[in-house]
């Protein structure tokens, strides 16, 4: 081959342009931004539209169908949900897959536009947004203090921390949460306003007429233009207290006079406790493009420089840091590759015995791993658990090529032949085989690219980095070791004894005794042809009917360190009983996990946008407890959460989740949707189907996505009433919503910083239902009359959130898995919705994980039988046959039969981590079929007999074999072992690839032979019956 002999004749050259490349390279890898995940652009786009004050079912006739039927005939949209609470409407439009998020986005936009008119003008222009991880937190940040309040250490957080961590590199945005918010509050006396004829609203004109910094205009003179500003801000307190809200008889008639006004704070909807003590903590956001590990290292960096000018006793600690599991993750993976090369090493020298040679070969793994960072640099990809997963996987693969090529050249010089010549022949006889085995390998990912959906988008990064580095391994084969042989291998002949003589004497009798021990059995297989092939097909049908006990899952969980759940109590449960609840946990907490090292508490309705999504109010608790790290626990992350379930069991009135964080994935892992308009009747199904899943095992956290609303009151104008008072609904609804929300009048200014003044009645006058009967509404004849008078008061009961999908109402229940897989639950689940006497006008549909896995699992199976296709097609190219690339492929039915033993004996599901290891073993267990008939072949046209051939070729081809098998299965052993952060995502697709590349090594040793002579004999036949036609 002329590129080996280029190689080894311009050593200088192909030096240099190794040097080159590694030398960038290494630039490239320090240029890598390091994640968790690929950048992933999910194909989400979200409409938040508020409209303060109206419930659930007005807000579905009002906002959120004109919006559905606006934005359902998008181009590619896939599905538009909606969730609608109290005076908030989420809907969300998932599109397909590859679909240009930011054209879909601008899409939208102009959709909305079109029907913001026939939207309610009281409601907020609705918000557009396409869906970004780094909307998540990357940092939860606790302030805290034993001689400051409340106020002063969410002032502290606002006013001198927030601004200082939004300069800090990488930071898009900081929220802080909990503590108490300064506001200006003006309690009204209804009796005195009803007293001087006056309404809220009133008030709040008032005092936004009287305040405000207002434009009046400029002045020109002949040298100087001024503009002139009327500056009439409220700077004390005085100052509001003085505004003029009527005069009655020449004397006027203060805000005083029928207020008082406070300086205070604003009312508590929500609470934070952070490790058992009220506190204030702050959210830090990362910019979109931002480095997640280089932005947390920047904040906590930022953490320790404030500490030294802070007061000594306040406490600044980040409670969370989303970079911790990254790098423990693929710090784990960086040194689970670094085990992988030293035992392909060790198996290398063991087979070779020859230091030289081992050293020669090791070479082609940093050189290919180094290499691939230049091209994941020039692809724009991130070091992640994906892409640093397949460079652990492929560790074993890159020596392959390496390994047949040393092991020929090593026999060449074995037969007297010189270095150079050794090299050149060695090499150049075995390059066709083994870039055909290295194309099938990298063949077998091309479908993967496009599978559709999360699996195909996940996977990207690691097909990319497999692929090229394997490219990398072959052309090193071709080039480098060859070069290096030449200069450098010698044979046992040549070097001179050394310590190690009777281990290589020990090692060269066992390989013999092997050797003599396979021939004897492939000799054996060659007689009972019939026998064998009996024997392989009733082996592999009894290990399909493992596929039943195995199971299925879509990813595999994995332990995060960190617990995240909500807990629920009755609707309309008071934020200070909700707080009793909170303390009753925390306990819980201390009693059954030691293993917390930091517990943070957000209870009450939530502050920031983050409050929009979920409609609950003070009932609503949010724990996230954070734990000690793996190596330091006894316990997994999921033994902990079924200890904790135990005893939230224990505790009446509460429903709660512990949120599932997998892989990637934060759906339920099951959740049964029952469509129809008729929700009374939906929640009635759902309810049935709740009552059986409870009674089943590992089926938990089993609850209904719509909760009890409780007792709503609905006020229903008098139009009649109203139109004889000369007064509108609106009007009505404005006073109303004045004196019981309250409104913000203007903004309070005070060494630069801005206040609310907000309007409302007292407390007393607000409290109650007898409170709004007997509300006043002024009338234009200067008489004050009830409410009750002009509108209608009703009480009803009505859902605190409506769910819609397809412009479709639905009420689902779902539920989290304990000890049970994900296919044996739908399974389970599937029969008890056949239980259920469902009306035909109902459609019951089961998403969730199971939905992703469904789809997943449907993709990959495509993928699977395209890579058979695309291997078997590489194959007939490299040997210009249709029957030889046929045997081969009898080697991947063989490698099933490892696979399901290999699940079935570690306990491992069926997942799509394992499916891709099928997948890649589709292209990684016909390589040893291609070199073994490859050598089969050159004996033939050597002129050797049938028989003959056979045996010397798997005589021959039987240590490479092994070595390039050995190096590949070993190498993955420490990824399925399951040790260390973000293991437990690999392990599946180790010991997919470990059992059928075992099995299929094996019985390929023996198999392909027989099949080879089993289709050479038929062909003789057919040919000399069709020379005698």
């Amino acid at each position: 081959m002329k590129l080996v002999e280029i190689s080894i004749k311009k050593r200088i050259t192909l030096s240099m342009i190794y040097l080159i490349i590694i030398g960038f390279a290494l630039f490239s890898f320090s240029q890598l931004k390091v994640d968790l995940f690929p950048d992933i652009d999910f194909p989400v786009v979200g409409i938040i539209t508020e409209y303060s004050g109206i419930g659930p079912q007005d807000m579905e006739n009002l906002v959120a169908r004109p919006i559905e039927e606006a934005v359902s005939a998008t181009k590619n949209v896939k599905k538009v949900s909606s969730q609608v609470s109290q005076g908030v409407c989420l809907t969300l439009l998932e599109f397909d897959w590859g679909t240009d998020i930011d054209k879909a986005e601008n899409d939208v936009r102009k959709r909305i536009d079109l029907v913001r008119d026939f939207l309610p003008e009281e409601a907020s222009e609705p918000l557009t947004f396409a869906f970004d991880p780094s909307m998540m937190p990357i940092n939860f940040i606790l302030i805290n203090s034993p001689t400051m309040g409340p106020a002063e250490l969410r002032q502290l957080g606002e006013d001198r921390i927030e601004p200082l961590l939004e300069r800090v590199e990488g930071v898009a945005t900081v929220e802080t949460q909990g503590g108490l918010e300064r506001q200006i509050n003006v309690r009204l006396d209804p009796v005195k306003l009803a007293a001087h004829t006056l309404s809220p609203v009133d008030v709040v004109r008032a005092i936004r007429s009287a305040g405000g910094l207002l434009p009046a205009g400029s002045i020109e003179t002949s040298t100087t233009n001024f503009n002139l500003h009327i500056a009439s801000e409220f700077k004390s307190l005085d100052r509001l207290k003085q505004v003029v809200l009527k005069y009655e008889r020449g004397r006027p008639l203060l805000l005083k006079d029928v207020a008082t006004v406070e300086d205070g704070f604003k009312e508590l909807r929500s609470d934070v406790r952070v490790n058992y003590n009220q506190g204030v903590y702050m959210r830090v956001f990362k910019q979109s493009d931002a480095n997640t590990v280089q932005a947390c290292r920047n904040v906590r960096q930022a953490v320790e420089e404030m500490k030294e000018f802070l007061p000594e006793d306040v406490e600044l600690k980040i409670v969370y840091d989303q970079s911790d599991y990254i790098l423990r993750s693929v710090g784990n993976l960086g040194d689970t590759a670094f085990l992988a090369f030293i035992i392909a090493f060790a198996v290398i020298y063991f087979f070779l015995r020859n230091f030289r040679g081992s050293i020669i070969m090791g070479l082609a793994i940093p050189v290919s791993v180094i290499s691939t960072f230049a091209v994941m640099m020039l692809a724009n990809l991130t070091l992640n658990i994906i892409s640093m997963a397949g460079l652990a996987l492929a560790i074993g693969m890159l020596v392959d090529n390496s390994i047949v090529v040393l092991e020929n050249i090593y026999r060449h010089r074995e037969m007297g032949q010189e270095r150079s010549a050794a090299a050149n022949n060695g090499a150049s006889e075995v390059a066709m085989a083994i870039t055909a085995s290295t194309l099938t390998t990298i063949g077998v990912f091309l479908p993967v690219l496009f599978v559709p959906g999360i699996a195909g988008e996940l996977f990207n990064d690691m097909v990319v980095t497999i692929a090229f580095s394997l490219f990398a391994s072959l052309m090193i084969a071709l080039t480098l070791v060859p070069m290096l042989s030449a200069r450098l291998l010698k044979t046992e002949a040549e070097m001179t004894r050394i310590r190690l003589a009777r281990f290589k004497n020990w090692v060269t009798l066992l390989l013999q005794r092997l050797t003599q021990r396979y021939m004897a059995l492939l000799r054996w297989a060659l007689r009972h042809k019939s026998v064998v092939i009996g024997l392989t097909t009733v082996l592999f049908l009894t290990s399909l009917s493992l596929i039943n006990f195995i199971g299925g899952e879509f990813l595999p969980k994995s332990d995060q360190g960190f617990i995240a759940l909500t807990i629920l109590r009755e609707k309309g449960t008071p934020l200070d009983q909700t707080r009793k609840t909170v303390l009753q946990l925390e306990n819980i907490i201390k009693q059954e996990i030691p293993e917390a090292s930091d517990v943070l508490a957000i209870f009450g309705s939530g502050e920031g946008i983050f409050a929009l999504f979920g409609g609950a109010g003070s009932e609503a608790i949010n724990l996230r407890i954070r734990l000690t790290p793996m190596e330091e626990r006894s316990r997994s992350q999921m033994e902990i959460e079924d200890a904790l379930r135990k005893r939230l069991d224990q505790i009446p009135g509460i429903t709660y989740q512990i949120i599932q964080q997998g892989m990637i994935s934060t759906d339920r892992a099951i959740e049964v949707k029952f469509f129809g308009h008729d929700l009374h009747q939906a929640k009635q199904l759902a309810e049935q189907l709740k009552e059986k899943m409870e009674k089943i095992p590992g089926l938990v956290d089993i609850d209904l996505n719509m909760k009890e609303g409780g007792q709503e009151i609905r006020i229903i104008p008098d139009v009649r009433r109203l139109n004889d008072l000369k007064l509108s609904p609106l009007l009505v609804a404005d006073i109303i919503s004045t004196a019981i929300q309250g409104k913000v009048a203007a903004r309070f200014r005070e060494s630069g910083d801005e206040y609310d003044i907000l309007v409302q009645l007292d407390r007393p006058f607000r409290n109650s239902k007898e409170s709004l009967r007997h509300l006043l509404i002024p009338t234009f004849s200067g008489k004050m009359i009830p409410l009750e008078q002009v509108a209608r008061i009703e009480e009803t009961d009505a859902p605190s959130t409506i769910y819609r999908e397809n412009q479709e109402r639905f009420v689902s229940v779902g539920c989290e898995l304990s000890d049970i897989d994900l296919s044996s639950a739908v399974r389970i689940i599937r029969s008890l919705i056949d239980e259920l006497n469902v009306p035909a006008e109902f459609q019951v549909v089961i998403g969730g994980t199971a939905e992703d896995q469904q789809e997943s699992f449907f993709y990959l199976t495509i993928a699977f039988f395209a890579a058979i296709l695309l291997v078997y097609m590489i194959m007939a190219s490299q040997f210009e046959s249709l029957l030889d690339p046929f045997i081969i492929m009898f080697t991947v039915p063989l490698s099933i039969i490892g696979v399901l033993w290999a699940l079935f004996i570690t306990g491992t599901t069926l997942s799509v981590m394992a499916l891709v290891g099928i997948v890649m073993l589709v292209g990684i267990v016909v390589n040893n079929g291609i070199v073994l008939v490859d050598y089969i072949n050159q004996l033939r046209q050597q002129g050797k007999g049938l028989y003959e051939a056979v045996e010397q070729g798997g005589q021959v081809r039987l240590r490479p074999v092994l070595m390039t098998a050995l190096t590949t299965i070993l190498g993955m052993v420490p990824l399925a072992l399951e040790v260390g952060s973000g293991s437990e995502n690999w392990a599946p697709l180790a010991r997919a690839v470990i059992g059928g590349l075992t099995t299929s090594t094996l019985l390929t040793l023996v198999i392909v032979p027989v099949m080879y002579v089993i289709f050479e004999q038929v062909g003789d036949k057919v040919r000399v019956w069709w020379e005698k036609l």
